[in-house]
């Protein structure tokens, strides 16, 4: 019965974590759909320009951009293994991370939303990863706490 409650939670955690990427991913206060398409395939290109251009760029957007998009799916990887048993590797998440970013960006390419950028799939996928390894974590505490 509390396990059951608690799976619940995390559906309910996951269903609202979902909804609200989609939301900044696609219709935040800062998609535009209008201007070029923009797009990006050469790895680490964009986040070498902002280090490279630190003062055009300034903190808060380097923060914003890097950390954001590590900060954005690191819930994916954490909550996805506690709703969906068999995600509950590495490799799973990983791939499931990357694959949603990838689709995630042609989508935005695709309906003019943002730019399509190898940095934020690479970003993406750290943070589902880092999530997983938070998730590994709390996993280990509530196992030890039970024994």
């Amino acid at each position: 019965m509390y396990a059951r409650l608690w799976n619940r939670v995390y559906q309910l955690l996951f269903l609202g974590y979902t909804i609200v990427l989609f939301w900044e991913l696609f219709l935040g206060k800062y998609r535009s759909h209008s201007g070029p398409r923009r797009y990006n395939l050469s790895p680490l290109k964009t986040i070498a320009s902002y280090f490279e251009n630190y003062e055009s760029f300034g903190v808060s957007i380097i923060l914003i951009n890097l950390a954001g998009n590590i900060l954005a799916f690191m819930p994916m990887g954490f909550l996805l293994p506690l709703v969906f048993k068999r995600t509950g590797r590495l490799i799973v998440i990983t791939r499931i991370t990357l694959l949603t970013s990838i689709v995630a960006e042609i989508c935005q390419y695709i309906f003019n939303v943002g730019g399509l950028d190898i940095d934020d799939v690479l970003l993406n996928t750290i943070g589902g990863v880092l999530g997983y390894l938070v998730y590994r974590a709390y996993e280990s505490i509530a196992y030890r706490r039970s024994e």
